[in-house]
């Protein structure tokens, strides 16, 4: 496995399991069989409403000798201000039956922004969450979390695939200090990504799937990485996109896939204001 060091010093794998939109009646199974296969990264939120399982997989995998301080694990909040945050997270600690995560995320702007983050801030100082960060946060929104915050977010995690490379917001980011992570890597099987010409014959050439060579190329790009599947065999495949090398060449026709548009919906540019009913909740957020 891969790793990264995050703003806190904390090291977190490059390559991880998501757990959107998995069915809280299997996701236990699904984060085992990920556990087993070598992941030791997973991502879930109080939204996905499958904290519960991810926690009894990590206490199943326990047994196995894969200890919980050996599993990256990442939530993310539900609430505007303080004080929902706060209550968001720890009814997620409670699902988890854990004493703290390594990574807490406010899972999107829904008002308040910097009395979420000062929860956040308070869960770090108290040993209950290893590092923080945001996730679909844009513009004006992280601006005014970075500038009020004690404590810097280590991690913004949005939609980022090839045919959304977040160009104009990777920028805001570096100079922040913040690690971009993906969430739908795979574009959520929209607009065709898997069959796409490109990377079906980027893929051909090394004896790969597209999906190994587009979570290869967001490594390569500097992306933490979290596909999802409920399936034990493309957890297998997504997890050997570590043993892929692409080429120059590969990587410069990638980036060409470019078009700096979300495919699933989700505001973009990084200069826009957006008001918290733009966030979809429920529907898109992953």
């Amino acid at each position: 496995m891969q790793y990264i060091t995050l703003a806190e010093g904390v090291t977190a794998p490059v390559l991880g399991y998501g757990t959107y939109l998995i069915d809280p009646a299997i996701t236990e199974r699904c984060a085992r069989e990920a556990l087993e296969v070598g992941y030791r990264h997973i991502d879930t939120a109080a939204l996905y409403r499958n904290e519960a399982g991810v926690g009894a997989a990590l206490r199943g995998a326990e047994a196995d000798g894969v200890a919980r301080d050996d599993v990256f694990l990442v939530t993310k909040t539900l609430g505007a201000g303080q004080a929902e945050t706060t209550k968001s997270f720890e009814d997620s600690l409670r699902a988890l039956n854990t004493d703290y995560v390594d990574l807490l995320l406010i899972h999107w702007p829904m008002g308040d922004e910097v009395g979420a983050w000062r929860a956040l801030e308070k869960a770090y100082a108290g040993g209950k969450a290893r590092a923080i960060g945001l996730s679909n946060f844009f513009g004006r929104e992280f601006r005014e979390v970075v500038r009020a915050a004690e404590i810097p977010p280590a991690v913004n995690q949005v939609e980022l695939h090839p045919y959304f490379q977040q160009r104009a917001l990777r920028p805001l980011l570096d100079d922040a200090g913040c690690q971009v992570e993906a969430w739908s890597p795979l574009a959520a099987g929209e607009a065709g990504l898997l069959h796409d010409p490109v990377l079906t014959r980027i893929a051909t050439a090394h004896n790969a799937t597209p999906a190994q060579v587009t979570v290869r190329f967001l490594l390569d790009e500097g992306v933490v990485v979290i596909p999802k599947s409920t399936h034990r065999e493309r957890m297998a495949e997504n997890l050997a996109s570590l043993d892929i090398a692409l080429t120059d060449s590969d990587r410069e026709k990638i980036r060409a896939l470019d078009t700096g548009h979300s495919v699933i919906g989700w505001p973009a540019h990084p200069e826009r204001d957006y008001n918290p009913a733009q966030y979809p909740g429920a529907a898109h957020s992953a």
